[in-house]
């Protein structure tokens, strides 16, 4: 089956595509053009495969949470594609994402880390070993400088765009500061196998909600 990931939670940025012949990835850093850049590396992918959008039997998107505007590219992506075909377009936690590169760490349990500005880092918590369908365990929004007080540390490690953040004076043990869409791609494959339905849930994760500006009164 030919499957399409795409991830644009946040300023690390990633496309994979899974085919018969094995997984060829996209990744860059996006400043804020996450709606110009998705398509062209998508099409890239796809054009080296030899393949074409309707070939693809499934398309997995990363849910976030993530930047307001960028999580929603890539949904919005995603379900450009799969429109004409109707495939699946299968949501896919980013936290679980970043978690799931380390499924075969020795921690018992693995942080996920992503930044959401004013000093502060979304988390989820997984308990190894993780696979495509794991739940988190623990979850919610805590500023950088609490990190080591607010999250059970004990046989855990972080992991994800968020241990940038983290300072060193914290002693928390940290792992891979990296995403890779391949994992988008791995978790679609393992829900698609269990028959997880996932198309009803294709809806953005957000740290807090949108800011929404008041209309000015005329």
């Amino acid at each position: 089956m030919n499957i399409l990931g795409i991830d644009t939670s946040t300023s690390l940025a990633g496309v994979a595509l899974s085919t018969d012949g094995g997984v060829s990835t996209e990744t860059w850093n996006s400043r804020h053009n996450h709606g110009r850049e998705v398509m062209p590396a998508v099409m890239r992918l796809l054009n080296a495969a030899e393949i074409e959008t309707t070939d693809l039997g499934a398309v997995a998107v990363a849910l976030g949470p993530g930047g307001f505007s960028a999580v929603r590219v890539g949904i919005a992506t995603g379900q450009g594609l799969v429109g004409p075909s109707g495939a699946p377009l299968i949501g896919v936690p980013t936290h679980l994402i970043q978690s799931y590169e380390h499924r075969n760490a020795s921690a018992k349990r693995v942080v996920s880390l992503i930044p959401i500005g004013r000093n502060q880092l979304s988390y989820s918590v997984y308990a190894n070993p993780i696979t495509g369908t794991s739940e988190e365990i623990d979850g919610g929004i805590c500023g950088v400088a609490e990190v080591g007080n607010n999250i059970d540390w004990a046989g855990a490690i972080a992991c994800g765009e968020g241990i940038l953040s983290i300072e060193a004076e914290h002693g928390i043990p940290t792992a891979d500061a990296s995403r890779r869409p391949e994992n988008v791609v791995a978790i679609a494959l393992q829900r698609m196998a269990r028959n997880v339905d996932a198309s009803e849930s294709v809806a953005p994760i957000y740290s807090r909600p949108p800011t929404i500006t008041a209309p000015r009164k005329r």
